[in-house]
């Protein structure tokens, strides 16, 4: 699986105002992930409420400000990332180190995805990582910029 196969400019937002609250940025990555239309069964409020769900079971902020949303959907024909910049003060997803997330990077998979997905989020966690990245991400001046930081990782699938 390889990021930029599944990523699009259109599914990347560079927010400068402020989004505090959990649902507010899932909302937020769900209508990017439905952009453009995946189709019936497959709208913003339904994919919301799957990140959501996955949510309650434990939160996907890892720390150092960043959080991956992930989600197997039913109906989904292929992968699709978006990724959020929150450049105010970020949101309290509830990360262990109890930072506010300001990187989102959100992925949502058919439910016949078998690993490659977990391998490429384990690929994305470590290059954000990284002070300089996670930094150049947040300072990046459009969605092309945010495609060359990250849109080079792929991952072999099992």
């Amino acid at each position: 699986m390889n990021l930029a196969d599944t990523l699009d400019p259109a599914r990347i937002a560079l927010v400068d105002h402020p989004v505090a609250a959990r649902e507010d940025v899932l909302r937020l990555v769900a209508g990017l992930l439905c952009t453009p239309s995946l189709g019936p069964g497959l709208e913003p409020e339904t994919v919301c409420e799957a990140l959501l769900q996955r949510e309650r079971v434990a939160s996907t902020a890892v720390g150092d400000g960043v959080a991956f949303p992930h989600v197997k959907l039913d109906g989904l024909p292929a992968a699709r990332t978006a990724v959020a910049v929150l450049r105010g003060a970020g949101a309290d997803l509830g990360a262990l180190d109890g930072r506010p997330t300001r990187i989102v990077v959100a992925l949502i998979v058919p439910p016949d995805s078998v690993g490659g997905h977990l391998l490429l989020l384990g690929v994305l966690s470590r290059k954000l990582r990284d002070p300089a990245v996670r930094a150049a991400l947040l300072d990046a001046p459009d969605a092309a910029t945010v495609i060359g930081l990250i849109g080079e990782l792929h991952v072999v699938s099992p």
